[in-house]
């Protein structure tokens, strides 16, 4: 009996101590919580103000069209505002190159809008869609148009080619710029993002240079997408951003 008493009376003390403390521990947690939802709302609120907190808030499908809507923009601007290539060289070669520049920019986009809520990306994904790229790039320097052939060679210097190459790394900035706008952390963006430059920059020089000799467009349209993805891609896939 003596036992049972010293044990009741044991465990009494220590649930009142308890429900002492219970209430002052939940007004504790509500004031903690209360105090990170507020914090939490204030950086949301700093972050809307901002244009990439703005975009990268946006739903998937809204970002996707944001970005399809400024590459239709920027391509009617080339298109109608610089001279295409000679007749002679758009033949159905240099349509299926600019074709598949196209389908690759768009699954670009597609994975750097990737969803957040679904599984990230597997690493061989990006990596192929990055060595796809730029050998599609570099194909084409083997896949000259029948026009082309006829482009005389004193057109072929390391000064148009270096010209070219600058034109094309100027071009790729705002695509690079914008798919990092809305990406929302992908593992692989910046990656994704400068193969999709690359892409971009080459195809406004297959529109509209009529040198494609192999030496000229390996020397100053495939360097774009080269130059991309190693010194953009590679720098901040090494050297997180903040």
């Amino acid at each position: 009996m003596t036992r049972g008493s010293d044990g009741a009376g044991t465990d009494d003390g220590l649930g009142k101590r308890l429900r002492e403390l219970d209430p002052a521990s939940e007004a504790n947690d509500r004031e903690l919580i209360d105090r990170m939802f507020r914090n939490v709302k204030g950086q949301c609120a700093d972050s809307d103000r901002r244009i990439t907190g703005f975009v990268r808030s946006r739903s998937t499908i809204v970002r996707r069209l944001i970005v399809l809507v400024v590459f239709a923009v920027l391509a009617v601007i080339g298109w109608y505002n610089f001279p295409l290539v000679d007749e002679s060289v758009r033949t159905g070669q240099w349509v299926a190159t600019l074709a598949a520049f196209c389908i690759l920019l768009i699954v670009a986009m597609l994975m750097v809008t990737r969803p957040v809520h679904r599984p990230e990306l597997p690493r061989w994904q990006a990596v192929c869609l990055v060595c796809v790229a730029v050998g599609a790039t570099v194909l084409a320097a083997f896949w000259p148009t029948a026009g082309a052939q006829a482009i005389t060679h004193e057109h072929t210097s390391r000064m148009v080619a270096g010209a070219c190459m600058g034109f094309g790394l100027l071009l790729g900035v705002p695509v690079y710029a914008l798919l990092r706008l809305v990406d929302r952390g992908n593992a692989f963006g910046s990656l994704i993002a400068a193969s999709a430059a690359g892409l971009a920059g080459n195809f406004v020089l297959k529109a509209h240079c009529e040198i494609e000799t192999t030496g000229h467009v390996l020397l100053g349209h495939a360097s774009v997408a080269v130059l991309f993805v190693m010194g953009l891609g590679l720098v901040h896939r090494w050297i997180p951003s903040k």
